[in-house]
């Protein structure tokens, strides 16, 4: 169910570059801190912090879907070596990295950053303090 329902003027709709950026200028990679950029976030104006975390979500679901057998094993290869929460971990890490890394990661880049450990835990939580500071927790 979408929010942006609740959009105000003020609120114009943002595009998917302009999402991108969002997410880009966070610079998830230089230091994974989920606090430090769920002040940014929390920042954003009610109407775009929606539109940025049902991006967020709609990205995230989308390579969940992809990649679902794939970390299983059920496509036939040997899996992608990670729990749920650490598969969830995976993913939002993809999208953290940015629109580029997103595009291209494949199963045989998440099986390597599996094995290496190559993520942190969790680019959803960016999220969090936003929810809180909007009113959006239980929607």
């Amino acid at each position: 169910m979408s929010k942006t329902k609740d959009l105000k003027v003020e609120d114009f709709l943002l595009t998917d570059k302009q999402l991108w950026g969002l997410i880009e200028d966070a610079n998830w990679t230089s230091d994974g801190d989920y606090r430090r950029i769920g002040k940014q976030y929390a920042k954003l104006s009610k109407g775009h912090f929606i539109q940025l975390e049902e991006f967020h979500r709609q990205k995230l679901n989308k390579l969940y879907k992809f990649f679902y057998d794939a970390w299983l094993g059920n496509d036939g290869g040997e899996g992608i070596d990670a729990s749920d929460d650490g598969f969830s971990d995976l993913l939002n890490e993809c999208i953290g990295r940015g629109k580029k890394f997103y595009k291209k990661v494949d199963k045989e880049k998440l099986q390597e950053m599996a094995r290496e450990l190559d993520y942190t835990e969790s680019f959803s939580y960016c999220f969090h303090n936003g929810c809180e500071v909007h009113g959006l927790w239980g929607l």
